[in-house]
């Protein structure tokens, strides 16, 4: 090869056969020209701590003799300096391949989705409503790496979702954040830190303030339309309700408080008729919540309990649970029936309101309504408790106000 410096220049360098040999720039030193069978090659060539190195620089043909010269100063100048270039261009390709493996690494919302399911513990219901967000709110994403869901992403979805309904829109983003946050903190990288940005961009929603303002529902059947209500139910008729199941249901939902959930899967187990006791499990917590009966429920729950020989106090033959699921149709027909609009909710919420009108303390009506206690800011809750005795007289008192002029004729009836 030759080792002679010479000027190079393009017409130079595009005259030179194809014959191995490497021609050494004359006016920037260290700068040369590699020539073999195939391509020509730019190259820069400088001893570092006493070593000779040499660097590609790239091929002539991709960069101009300019480009190659320009690039060529930056390295002899950083060799000078005693960087190798070889050792960044080896770094760089490893940081690139680590990169890869990263971005590899780093799951999709679906994979996000179901690792989240395996490490929680959720309710039935909870992920009826998280399936919902993720397979159809979040259908086109679910195949997107979950980091590459961006906050305009996140914007434009939330806006979109929010013209169906801006309670489901809002829900959906909070789903979305749970993943997100559990995500950060379950993927680690091998250095044990997250391989995902640690700020998850639902906080655009609260940074541009634009989370949907829902208004809590304070719906009830007050006193007047009670008559008109509880006339209805107490009337109402359908096929195969042969043992009052729906009727009892309701009566039962308004006379505890209960939420629909809980008071649906009461099992016969949970209904103590010799002292008089109901329990549910509470939905939200699943902590068994215990109440006193009333005359009247007491003597329902009893005459029931003569009826029926299965696990559960209102059964459904048509339920895979073996109990009845959420009766809306029944509701619908008693809403056509009185012209009294309720929902469920609404009954616990009535149940919650006599209570107050009753003039029971704030602690008796906690605890009817098995509503948690203020922990740290209410020091005097952790010092009551609320007697047996107290409670039971509240729920005959609710169940007056309820069932009004019927109570009396009723007890009879099921005595």
């Amino acid at each position: 090869m030759s080792t002679s410096r010479v000027k190079l220049t393009k017409t130079f360098i595009d005259q030179l056969e194809m014959t191995p040999a490497i021609y050494r720039d004359s006016e920037l030193i260290g700068f040369a020209l590699r020539v073999n069978a195939t391509c020509k090659t730019y190259i820069v060539e400088k001893k570092i701590l006493g070593k000779a190195v040499r660097s590609t620089i790239g091929l002539h043909g991709n960069l101009t003799l300019i480009q190659a010269r320009e690039i060529a100063r930056d390295k002899l100048s950083q060799m000078a300096q005693g960087i190798n270039p070889n050792d960044q261009k080896r770094q760089a390709i490893i940081d690139e391949k680590n990169k890869d493996n990263l971005q590899q690494s780093k799951p999709t919302l679906a994979v996000a989705y179901q690792a989240y399911l395996e490490f929680k513990e959720l309710k039935p219901r909870t992920v009826e409503d998280y399936n919902k967000s993720v397979n159809v709110y979040f259908s086109d994403w679910v195949d997107l790496k979950i980091d590459s869901i961006t906050r305009t992403m996140i914007q434009s979805k939330h806006a979109e979702l929010s013209k169906a309904s801006k309670a489901q829109a809002n829900l959906a983003m909070r789903v979305f954040r749970a993943i997100y946050n559990f995500s950060v903190e379950h993927y680690l990288g091998e250095d044990d830190k997250p391989i995902l940005d640690a700020q998850n961009p639902t906080k655009t929603l609260s940074a541009k303030k634009t989370w949907n303002k829902i208004r809590r529902r304070k719906t009830y059947i007050n006193e007047d339309q009670l008559p008109d209500w509880i006339k209805a139910v107490l009337e109402y008729q359908d096929r195969g309700q042969q043992l009052e199941t729906n009727r009892d249901f309701l009566l039962t939902l308004i006379l505890t408080g209960f939420r629909r959930q809980e008071c649906e899967s009461i099992a016969w187990s949970d209904v103590d008729l010799r002292y008089g006791r109901i329990t549910s499990i509470d939905p939200k917590n699943g902590e068994p919540h215990t109440l006193p009966m009333g005359d009247f429920l007491l003597a329902m729950m009893t005459k029931r309990r003569r009826q029926i020989t299965g696990d559960w106090v209102f059964p459904s033959a048509k339920s895979a649970s073996g109990h009845i699921v959420n009766i809306s149709k029944v509701r619908q027909k008693i809403n056509n029936q009185c012209g009294v609009k309720f929902s469920f909710h609404d009954l616990r919420r009535t149940f919650g309101s006599i209570a107050e009108n009753l003039d029971y303390g704030r602690y008796t009506i906690k605890k009817l309504l098995n509503h948690k206690e203020d922990g740290d800011r209410d020091v005097t809750s952790g010092y009551i408790q609320v007697s047996e005795r107290k409670l039971r007289e509240a729920m005959n008192e609710i169940e007056k106000t309820v069932l009004g002029e019927y109570r009396d004729k009723l007890l009879e009836e099921l005595r």
